[in-house]
């Protein structure tokens, strides 16, 4: 009974009273018009695929077909449309038919999946994509690409590349020959680069070089490698000079060093312009062809050498040389002043001292000083007179540093002479004992000078008194001259103020 009364209740129809409320109506009627967008529901129709894009997708001949033959039952049909679709909409689906047969798709025109019966025609495009790219063959893209790219063309995948892993060793050009392991790197650089190295390389080192290979020794005997030559207080072997004039270096010291004989032929003029030849141990022929080798000379030390008149004639030819330092020479003579200051027009810096010269030397020496003489050291000449002073005085106005140490015979009236010296910057009077403090103090007339030096003459209370009359003028700051010398203190990494080692 109750059964029935349901059923009756179901079948009657909706009274005008029991309607629904506006609201409830209008929200029934917009879920009712809202389409389903999930794929997977087998209510979905074809308007939704159409939205999503599956429509545009042109259906194959068999589909077409199959929807002609049935239209009614067709529920298995239509449902194994519905699963082709969501397969070719979402990519990640895996299918499990063979990769041989159709899947449903677009038209043969449009899609490269389509079977024709025939092979599809591989390209130099194609291969050239796929080669070299490594793949998953479970992915559908890899399916995609078995489909007509054969298994034999396709391209192993490569290992993925991690920072720990070393990188790969470019390949070689076609046709090079293979790089042995220990092959000569230098062979493939050219002689500047090569040039460019050698110049990091000290000479002992720079030497070693020129043993390896005749390239090597034309490369190592560039002459600008070899510009700066310290050889100090070294023994020279014997001809071994001219192989060092054959480097062609421009800065070259050997003081204190025992240069063997060189009786060789005649070589080329050297490019030697700074020679330090400073307490050598040197034969005067040896000497003399040496000199003769470097007409360029500039600046010279021959300072406890042995000359003779040749070899101050051999100095008179170098018309370009402005520093000379003959400290404590030996065999100066009149003759050889003369055609020494002869050639020498261009002397700035002399150091004469403690040679021993005769008075016909000194007076030739006065008389034939270069004028545009700067700085002169005539110390321990004990015969200069206060005469001779006056005579250099007047010769070389331009003097700017005078040292006329040891020179006892001096007297008030030499002072008279040096105040007419305007550009007298440092004057050097030590253990000149006829000079008083009271003397002295008469060079405060000289506004030029900056530097007196009096070793040894003046005990402390006059020397005090004696700065006190002259505040303007540092007294006692330089023990020894520095007069044309090539080297002062403990310094002997340079001549004249230039490095000697690159």
């Amino acid at each position: 009974m109750n059964i029935s009364g349901l059923e009756d209740e179901v079948n009657s129809p909706v009274k005008p009273d029991d309607a629904e409320s506006p609201s409830k109506k209008k929200l029934r009627i917009s879920n009712s018009t809202r389409k389903s967008w999930s794929l997977m529901d087998k209510r979905t129709n074809y308007e939704v695929l159409q939205e999503m894009g599956v429509s545009l997708l042109e259906p194959d001949d068999n589909e077409q077909s199959c929807e002609l033959s049935s239209s009614s039952g067709g529920h298995h049909h239509k449902g194994t449309k519905r699963k082709r679709d969501i397969e070719n909409v979402n990519p990640n689906t895996n299918s499990c038919s063979p990769i041989t047969k159709r899947s449903p798709g677009p038209s043969k025109a449009k899609s490269p999946r389509v079977h024709t019966g025939k092979p599809l025609q591989q390209t130099d495009c194609e291969t050239t994509l796929v080669e070299g790219i490594a793949f998953d063959e479970e992915t559908p893209l890899a399916q995609c690409i078995s489909a007509y790219v054969p298994r034999e063309q396709r391209a192993h995948p490569s290992p993925v590349r991690t920072p720990s892993s070393p990188a790969r060793r470019p390949a070689q050009p076609r046709g090079a020959a293979p790089r042995r392991c220990g092959a000569d790197s230098f062979s493939v650089l050219s002689d500047e680069m090569i040039l460019s190295v050698f110049r990091w390389l000290p000479k002992r080192t720079l030497a070693h070089c020129m043993l390896v290979c005749k390239r090597w020794y034309r490369i190592a005997s560039d002459e600008t490698l070899w510009q700066r030559l310290d050889l100090g207080n070294k023994a020279i072997a014997r001809d071994a000079l001219g192989k060092i004039l054959d480097r062609k270096p421009v800065i070259v010291r050997l003081a204190s060093s025992e240069i063997g004989s060189w009786c060789s032929g005649s070589t080329a003029p050297s490019r030697v312009q700074y020679l330090d030849l400073s307490m050598c141990s040197i034969q005067l022929e040896t000497l003399d062809r040496l000199l003769e080798n470097c007409p360029g000379l500039k600046k010279l030390s021959l300072e406890s050498v042995n000359v003779a008149d040749t070899t101050c004639a051999i100095l008179g030819r170098c018309t370009n040389l402005e520093t000379l330092n003959m400290t404590m020479a030996q065999g100066i003579t009149a003759e050889g002043s003369r055609a020494l200051l002869e050639g020498c027009v261009n002397l700035q810096s002399l150091n004469i001292s403690w040679c021993n010269l005769s008075e016909a030397a000194l007076q030739v020496l006065v008389d034939m000083l270069p004028r545009r003489l700067q700085r002169l050291n005539l110390g321990g000449a004990r015969i200069m007179t206060d005469e001779l002073t006056e005579r250099l005085c007047a010769r070389c106005p331009r003097l700017a540093e005078l040292d006329l140490s040891d020179c006892s015979r001096l007297t008030p009236r030499a002072l008279q002479s040096l105040v007419t010296l305007g550009r007298l910057e440092h004057a050097a009077l030590s253990r000149c004992y006829m000079l008083s403090g009271h003397t002295l103090s008469k060079l405060s007339a000289m506004p030029s000078l900056r530097y007196l030096e009096v070793w040894g003459m003046l005990q402390a209370p006059n020397l005090s008194l004696l700065k006190a009359n002259l505040p303007s003028i540092q007294i006692n700051h330089f023990m020894f001259s520095a007069i044309a010398r090539p080297t002062v203190g403990t310094r002997r990494s340079s001549v004249w103020g230039l490095r000697t080692r690159d």
